[in-house]
């Protein structure tokens, strides 16, 4: 019978520098957070931020630490996973009410002390002080406009904060497991490589898993390549070494739900996984290798019509419009404004002109990214929200690229004009 990769439990002595290299990284990216947080005018942003930022931290954080360092031990990555998110939580919460003096207008310049002044934040004594302002003030809920809409008591956050730490600290230890549970070839020192690619199912499903688990690998070889779209499927990903002497596969049964991507306009599949890391012999392997290289197929692609490509050209022109508008009645208001300008600045212009500039850099990369895409001109064929999202496609029109440069350019311009007037 055939056998599942079981990690040796090696650590390697690279992951110890690497660590200490993360924690210098985990403080930078948790005053940025924070930085972030405090530069949003409205409590939803807050939380989408810190959302946003701790599952990019946790997913970044994982890789490095555990794939760098090679670490095939699972207990001592989730360790390190624990201790990695509780200094996060460390620096999140020393850095809260400094970073909140920040955005005083009179110590906005946050390099006017000394140095040994700016170490003392990183003091276990600021953490308790933070804790007991916390307890005292309670936090502020702030509004659409910036405003305070409601204070919640010092109490409830202190039990929030400890809810989200132990949620945050439980998706590190995960993500840390999971990456040291990968596939590793002793041999070469290295993690093996994945590809991932699809066949159709077999006639007989059960009894092809049946004769997989009982050692029959060779089925997998005979498995025929998925020639139509959108219908139940298989996802391979097999995994290889360097000397392409060593093949694990994990198997997994994609079910068509019968539903749409709003965002993509893909059909949306129900991942049922039916084998994790199983090895297989080297004939079936390099079979499996031959067919994800020269036989690449993609289940779930976009259908473009004729109908929805006058869609896409009259979104992007109204894009345009919009973006140009947007622009001017911003260079309207910040001359108009005088005066009070430095304040509303503070209070959320920044952070409105900075959404601008990462909103439309993140779409101008994902013009970039190449997907399969099917033309067709029958109406039947047509995914709704194809034409918000062509970005995403293979061929995205040279004209949406550029209103996302100048959407992007102009949010630099907007930011060079409000530094001149203030």
């Amino acid at each position: 019978m055939n056998h599942v990769y079981k990690p040796s439990g090696k650590i390697s002595f690279l992951f110890f520098p690497v660590f200490v290299i993360m924690l210098f990284i985990m403080a930078i990216c948790a005053f940025v957070c924070i930085f972030c947080i405090h530069f949003s005018p409205y409590f939803l942003f807050d939380a989408f931020i810190f959302i946003f930022a701790t599952i990019k931290i946790v997913t970044y954080s994982a890789i490095f630490c555990v794939r760098a360092g090679k670490v095939r031990n699972t207990v001592f990555s989730a360790i390190s996973g624990i201790i990695l998110g509780a200094f996060y939580w460390y620096f999140l919460i020393i850095f809260y009410l400094p970073v909140k003096n920040i955005f005083t207008i009179k110590s906005f310049y946050l390099l006017n002390g000394n140095l040994q002044g700016i170490l003392q934040i990183f003091h276990f004594k600021e953490l308790a002080s933070t804790f007991s302002i916390l307890k005292n003030n309670g936090a502020s809920i702030t509004g659409r406009r910036g405003g305070p809409f409601f204070t919640i008591p010092g109490n409830i956050c202190i039990i929030i904060l400890i809810i989200l730490c132990i949620i945050s600290v439980i998706f590190f230890a995960s993500e840390f497991y999971l990456n040291s549970h990968s596939p590793f070839c002793e041999t070469s020192g290295q993690w093996m490589k994945k590809i991932v690619f699809t066949s159709n199912v077999p006639e007989d499903n059960e009894l092809f898993i049946t004769k997989l688990l009982l050692g029959d690998c060779k089925v997998l070889a005979y498995l025929e390549p998925l020639y139509e779209v959108n219908t139940d499927h298989y996802k391979i990903s097999l995994y290889t070494s360097s000397f392409k002497d060593k093949f694990y596969v994990s198997l997994s049964y994609m079910e068509n739900s019968g539903k749409l991507d709003t965002k993509t306009g893909k059909t949306l599949f129900n991942e049922n996984e039916l084998v994790e890391y199983l090895k297989i012999d080297n004939d079936t392997g390099r079979s499996l290798l031959a067919r994800s290289r020269y036989k690449p197929e993609d289940a779930s692609v976009i259908v473009m019509t004729d109908k929805s490509k006058r869609k896409t050209a009259g979104w992007i022109v109204f894009n345009w419009v919009i973006g140009i508008l947007a622009i001017l009645l911003c260079v309207f208001a910040i001359y108009k404004i005088g005066d009070g300008l430095q304040e509303f600045l503070f209070k959320g212009g920044f952070f409105y002109i900075a959404l601008i500039f990462f909103a439309n850099a993140i779409r101008f990369m994902h013009t970039m990214q190449k997907e399969m895409v099917i033309t067709s001109t029958e109406d039947k064929y047509e995914y709704e929200g194809t034409k918000k999202y062509l970005s995403k496609e293979t061929r995205a029109p040279a004209i949406l690229k550029l209103f996302y440069l100048f959407m992007m350019a102009s949010a630099i311009g907007l930011f060079i004009l409000c530094i001149i007037k203030m």
